[in-house]
């Protein structure tokens, strides 16, 4: 039996300032472009079954444009007779009983298996067992579900998570839970996990698929695509859906250099930056010769990219170092660090509410940075 295994499609996902000529997000539809070559990728290879390990999309609450391309996408799957298996993650499962799944718009469907109800189901698809594990409301909830898996001899496990292994990648969003290392047992015939956007071996039977599309500039150099995984083998094969379209370009040394030579150096960067996202770092520029440079001639250059952005660091500011200075992209470890030191001096009650909202706070600010436009302010 062969599977195709996805994650983290995060359907109305929607960043950068970039718009199309009727105001929609250019970065938006991308993603659901994407999804539907993701499909269109299925119908060509035409597994036994599809594996979607989780955050299908971005919200909890998702518009109707994301829930449609989801709708469509499944039609296609299900008039072509391949099953398809999806837990929900941590992005779009609700974070109380209270609320509404929005997957409960797609049970019942033929051929369509969806676990998104905070506890352990299993479905048997083809010759095989898949256990699915979705997101649960609290990190110690995973075990006990675990425990409820009568191993078959065929079987799949299906989880969203950071493993410990990983625990120096956490994304600190709102709702990020950890997989023991200890669940991954060697007794499953696959392991499909989902959460890390990077397509990554965890053991010799547990992969992350890693995302499809880029969603900032730490994915720019992250594998991409899905996994055609033999379940009799065990062997993965990564299957790629587009060409890379994320440039994080290494740092250009600017001491010394006229406002002429800084813009050749950012024209010779942005010279194939069509339909790309792409980001251009400059450090010891001198300001005076940086504000001397036409903004405009800037924007012209990123005017056929999906997006541009240039970073500058001044001669003049100080570097990150022994002062205890801290990178923007390390400033969510750092608050897990802090937390952890005065998590005690808070009530029980509000621990967890106060590093997750804390946390997102902190996210949002790093990326409204990372992305500001081209254009805007300074």
């Amino acid at each position: 039996m062969k599977i195709l295994h996805l994650a983290d499609s995060h359907l109305g996902f929607s960043n950068f300032s970039r718009v199309d000529r009727v105001g929609r997000n250019l970065m938006e539809e991308k993603i659901y472009q994407g999804f539907e070559r993701v499909v269109d990728r299925i119908l060509e290879i035409r597994p036994d079954a599809v594996v979607h390990a989780g955050d299908v999309f971005h919200h909890v609450r998702p518009r109707i444009r994301p829930l449609y391309v989801f709708k469509k996408g499944l039609e296609r799957l299900q008039e072509a007779g391949i099953p398809v298996v999806v837990i929900s993650g941590n992005h779009d499962a609700p974070k109380s009983y209270a609320a509404v799944s929005p997957f409960l718009l797609f049970e019942g469907m033929r051929d369509v298996h969806i676990a998104h109800r905070y506890s352990y189901q299993s479905f048997e698809v083809g010759d095989h067992t898949f256990h699915c594990i979705p997101f649960c409301l609290s990190p110690e909830d995973y075990l006990p579900e675990f425990h409820k898996i009568a191993m078959t001899g065929d079987d799949v496990l299906v989880m969203h998570g950071l493993v410990e292994a990983l625990g120096n990648h956490r994304m600190m969003t709102v709702g990020e839970h950890q997989i023991k290392d200890s669940l991954l047992k060697s007794d499953f015939h696959y392991i499909a996990l989902g959460h890390y956007h990077n397509q990554a071996r965890i053991s010799e039977n547990a992969w992350y698929s890693g995302s499809v599309e880029y969603f900032n500039f730490g994915e720019a150099r992250d594998c991409k695509g899905m996994l055609l995984v033999d379940l009799e083998s065990g062997r993965a094969t990564p299957v790629p859906v587009h060409a890379p379209y994320m440039v994080d370009h290494s740092p250009v040394d600017c001491l010394g250099l006229s406002p002429g030579q800084i813009l050749e150096e950012i024209q010779s960067r942005s010279c194939q930056a069509e339909d790309r996202i792409v980001r251009i770092n400059l450090f010891n520029v001198d300001r005076s010769s940086y504000r001397r440079i036409n903004p405009a001639q800037i924007g012209q250059l990123g005017s056929k990219a999906l997006y541009l952005k240039v970073r500058v660091q001044y001669v003049d500011e100080p570097s990150p170092g022994p002062s205890g200075a801290v990178d923007a992209l390390r400033l969510p470890d750092e608050f897990r660090k802090f937390m952890d030191v005065v998590r005690g001096e808070l009530p029980r009650a509000i621990q967890e509410e106060v590093m997750s909202y804390g946390s997102q706070l902190i996210r949002g600010a790093v990326e409204s940075r990372n992305t500001e436009a081209l254009d805007a302010p300074q």
